[in-house]
């Protein structure tokens, strides 16, 4: 029942739709925050007459609510054997504060998901959320944007590249950032920079001995530069450049290796809108990243991207995509991976206030191992995400929402494999 877990690569953007989105599966937004890319949940968006109305207090609006959502699981532990099912049952409040200055922008979210588990209480989490953004309208050509976020997450079970033990393994995360965009005439300029601090609490093995979480502790720097061109209405070139550093805490791991890294991603595409029809962009990248001990290999590999949006009817929206990334991890036999993960999501709205979704998603994890590994040590890991929701929108405040997910990991890894059945019943409350 134990296993190994990815590493977090931190993203705060889910966190809007957390706050501001009804119906999602309550857990699963932490899980979609640990690891990135394996597919958007069955979640529908409040139509335009069911939309919560708010609160106006001086120049914001609040948007206070709450979901009480069960969840049931047929495999809790994610493994391929000695299956467990549970009941789980979630208490998730949160507030929302958006301004309605004509000018400039800031919103703050504060949100949180206690989770207790009717028979494996020791797997209980409590995960809180607080998201800080915001925007300055320098000129009408130039705005400044902004973020500082602090969380108390937890990991779960279902991927493998980091020790896992009886209890959630507990983290924070504090994270800020600074963005400018600028646009002369038909050329536009983006420069981003990011840090991020994960500090990472030690828990109980399933052999009752205490893991040592302290080689994960680290910080995460990120910078980026995208230019884009203008050569048509509703077509835009584009390059971009991303550097990232990562520096950890402690000078070597629980293996003994130094897995402070420097990486680069380099991207070129196309973005481009057929209003009401069809918008997103196309893409290709190529991904380096490095590591300052020497016998870790380096993470590297081109790959192709999308973000697509497809309106057949005006009831009917289409998203697919493609991303990659490369993740590190503190497998013993292993540097890191580089991840890509290919999504296609529908919503369509049966009735003004009945809204279905389904969702497909596929990720694929090739794992760089070092020189000597044995031949059962992790080189790749599939992972299959699929689901089907509803929602109901009673009124502007209140919804029901009912979905079902499934989960199969498939790994060269012998007997390290899993496939997960999940059901969910949630009842949402918003102002």
């Amino acid at each position: 029942m134990g296993g190994k877990r990815s590493n977090i690569l931190g993203r705060v953007a889910w966190l809007a739709i957390w706050a501001g989105v009804a119906g999602a599966p309550a857990a699963l937004w932490a899980q979609s925050y640990d690891n990135p890319g394996l597919g958007e949940k069955p979640v529908a968006a409040h139509p335009q007459d069911f939309k919560p109305l708010g609160i106006r207090t001086g120049a914001f609006m609040l948007h206070p609510g709450v979901e009480l959502a069960g969840e049931w699981t047929d495999n809790l532990f994610f493994s391929d054997s000695d299956e467990e099912s549970d009941l789980i049952y979630h208490l998730r409040p949160y507030l929302t504060a958006q301004s309605n200055w004509s000018r400039h922008s800031l919103t703050v979210r504060l949100a949180a998901d206690v989770a207790r588990h009717d028979d494996y209480s020791f797997r209980d989490y409590e995960d809180y959320f607080l998201n800080i953004g915001g925007r300055f309208d320098v000129k009408s050509s130039t705005s400044l944007n902004y973020h500082a976020d602090y969380m108390n997450l937890h990991e779960g079970l279902n991927v493998r590249s980091s020790e896992q033990g009886l209890e959630p393994t507990d983290y924070s995360l504090a994270a800020g950032g600074i963005g400018l965009d600028h646009q002369f005439n038909r050329l536009s300029v983006g420069l981003t920079y990011d840090h991020s601090n994960y500090d990472f609490d030690d828990t109980r093995g399933f052999d009752d001995e205490v893991i040592d979480n302290q080689d994960r502790d680290r910080d995460d720097d990120r910078l980026g530069l995208r230019l884009g061109y203008q050569f048509k209405t509703d077509m835009q070139a584009f390059v971009a450049a991303n550097w990232s550093q990562v520096d950890f805490q402690q000078d070597l791991d629980r293996n003994d290796l130094n897995r402070n890294s420097d990486a680069y991603t380099l991207q070129a595409g196309v973005r481009f809108g057929i209003t009401g029809v069809l918008s997103g962009d196309v893409f290709v990248s190529y991904h380096d990243a490095s590591f300052d001990d020497p016998t870790l290999p380096g993470v590297d590999g081109w790959a192709a991207g999308m973000g697509l949006v497809w309106q057949p009817t005006q009831l009917t929206t289409v998203r697919g995509s493609i991303s990659s990334d490369v993740q590190q991890t503190t497998n013993r036999f292993s540097s890191g991976y580089l991840g890509t993960v290919y999504s296609l999501r529908v919503d369509h709205e049966l009735r003004r206030n009945l809204q279905l979704s389904a969702q497909v998603s596929f990720r694929d994890n090739d794992y760089e191992t070092i020189a000597g590994a044995p031949p059962d040590a992790r080189q790749n890991d599939e992972i299959w995400t699929a689901g089907l929701g509803a929602t109901w929108f009673l009124n502007r405040s209140l919804f029901v929402s009912a979905s079902y997910e499934y989960n199969e990991l498939s790994s060269n890894v012998p007997g390290d494999g899993f496939d997960v059945n999940r059901v969910w019943l949630v009842l949402g409350l918003e102002k």
